[in-house]
């Protein structure tokens, strides 16, 4: 049997771009679940008001969830909707108006019919009917009737009904709806009677054309609402993901709003520019919007630690032997963290999720227990193509920007290795003709390198000081400002954020030039020296090399 990383049975990570209910039961990062438990409160909240009451306009509730692209809006959406938990008490209808095109007042409400779940739908068909039966004991002979009941049927008496009922549901049999509005009058209104003949007779989408007016819309929701509460003791949440600020969709849920549809929840899905759009056009739902019951804001859902816990939630979710360690999820996490510092354009929920989702199906291919270094560079190289470490010049692959990092953070140990990759990085510029005479041997003064003549005939003087301790890396500096009188110029490379001390140079000109090497440039020169030791600097690379050289000022 294949196998998957960490010893799973099959990959945790989503695998579209959208999430499944599936993938949406689990939930990582502080952010989600601290969102997860405002609306939880809220649900909870409402469902005890109105348990057992007869809910009124005041038994509605608002809420707004807002954050960018990709933050995990919709999955969180999705996990609110699935919860064990929650289904005990809730009815939730998902519409993403993404999808929903033209956005006239039929389509939205027939968007709405169909965000309900098949089995809820099921369930309030099978609670009215079940309805029906219990009121057999006061009205026999029209219950009777009304679930086709003969007089073959009779001779067991009652007892029997629920099964009839059943069959109903199965399609086996129909209701004989000419007896049903009497039976149901005293509980339900005339618009309620009339969604559930629609509901029964399994053809609600296909009454959508029925209703004129907006208002008859947000009537029907009305209905089912109540009719939730009735029949299934469960309160209603609307859920409108990509919510936007085009006229109609505002119109649609400025009405709810102000309907106050008793027993339920309106929870609205948008981004910050949508809403600061809505601000702007539509200012009277904006104002709606900024009262709502709960303002749920993802704000830092996109930092590493968030991201972080996300990931490790799907293998500890998964990880039913227990085999992800802590020190398995440590190792986890700095690549992580590389890759989200690396990475700007994958600081987010949704581009994390895809490069573990192709590194854990890499993984599995190559039998490997982890997920390495080596296996995210391929990762990225393939779903990425054009992606590269953040300031690399020289394309530096992630397993080897991993190794030459590690050694980066010790300067003291790392000055030879840049030297040297100076010195490299010079013979090749002066082998393509950008630098001439090149001099390692008969240097200018104490602090330097090497000297050599740029392609204007001017006299450069370099000097690579990398020391942890300011004081020593301005000694250093200090003596290399020295050569100033006898060279055209003086290039510093430092890890130092530091000026230069010393006279003019031989022309007269003030012509120090410190350089600041980041890691990122550190990195790159190393990557170059090892390359160019093992004569690998082709192509591309050639072209590579010389613009690095240029951004550190040799030519």
């Amino acid at each position: 049997m294949r196998l998957y990383p960490y010893g799973l049975k099959l990959n945790p990570y989503p695998s579209s771009p959208t999430p499944s209910y599936s993938d949406c039961q689990i939930l990582g990062g502080m952010t989600h679940k601290d969102a997860r438990e405002a609306i939880v409160t809220c649900i909870s909240d409402l469902f005890a008001k109105v348990n057992g009451s007869n809910p009124t306009d005041k038994d509605f509730r608002l809420i707004t969830m807002i954050q960018d692209v990709g933050s995990g809006k919709t999955h969180l959406a999705y996990h609110i909707k699935s919860m064990p938990d929650l289904t005990e008490k809730t009815v939730t209808s998902y519409v993403d108006l993404s999808q929903v095109s033209p956005r006239d007042i039929h389509n939205i409400y027939d968007s709405v019919l169909g965000g309900f779940s098949h089995d809820d739908i099921e369930g309030l068909r099978r609670n009215i009917l079940y309805f029906l039966c219990n009121k057999a004991d006061n009205n026999g002979s029209s219950v009777r009737k009304a679930l086709n009941y003969g007089f073959i049927d009779s001779l067991s008496g009652n007892k029997n009904l629920k099964r009839r009922a059943e069959e109903i549901l199965q399609g086996k049999q129909k209701l004989n709806f000419e007896h049903v509005p009497k039976l149901l009058a005293s509980d339900f209104s005339d618009i309620e009677i009339e969604i559930i003949k629609s509901l029964i007779e399994d053809r609600l989408s296909n009454d959508v054309s029925k209703i004129r007016s907006l208002e008859g819309v947000i009537n029907s929701l009305r209905a089912i609402a109540d009719m939730n509460l009735k029949l299934l003791d469960k309160i209603t949440i609307f859920q409108f993901d990509e919510f936007d600020s085009k006229t109609e969709t505002l119109e649609f849920i400025k009405a709810i709003i102000n309907a106050h549809i008793p027993s339920s929840i309106l929870m609205l899905i948008l981004t910050p520019s949508s809403y600061e759009e809505i601000k702007k056009g539509n200012p009277s739902v904006f104002d709606r919007m900024e009262k709502a019951n709960y303002k749920i804001d993802l704000a830092g859902s996109n930092t590493f630690g968030e991201l972080k816990d996300i990931i490790s939630e799907y293998l500890r979710h998964y990880d039913n032997n227990k085999q992800f360690s802590p020190d398995l999820e440590s190792d986890l996490g700095s690549k992580i963290k590389l890759l989200y510092d690396e990475f700007p354009d994958f600081r987010n929920v949704r581009s994390m999720l895809n490069i573990f989702y192709h590194s854990t199906e890499e993984a599995s291919k190559r039998g490997s227990f982890v997920i390495d270094e080596s296996i995210i560079d391929d990762t990225i190289k393939n779903i990425y193509p054009g992606s590269k470490i953040r300031g690399s010049l020289m394309n530096v692959p992630l397993s080897d920007f991993i190794q030459i990092k590690k050694c980066v953070n010790n300067m003291e140990a790392i000055e030879p290795n840049v030297r040297e990759a100076v010195r490299n990085l010079l013979t090749l510029t002066n082998h393509e003709g950008y630098v001439n005479e090149l001099n390692y041997d008969n240097l200018v003064g104490e602090g330097i390198d090497l000297t050599y003549n740029d392609s204007y005939g001017s006299k450069i003087a370099v000097s690579v000081v990398m020391e942890d301790e300011p004081s020593k890396t301005q000694a250093q500096i200090s003596s290399a400002s020295k050569s100033l009188n006898i060279v055209d110029k003086l290039v510093v490379l430092t890890s130092s954020n530091i000026r230069t001390f010393g006279g003019p140079s031989r022309n007269g000109n003030n012509n120090a030039t410190v350089v600041n090497m980041d890691n990122a440039k550190i990195v790159d020169l190393i990557y170059f020296n090892n390359k160019y030791k093992k004569q690998e600097i082709l192509n591309d690379d050639l072209e590579r090399a010389i613009t690095l050289a240029r951004s550190i000022k040799l030519c």
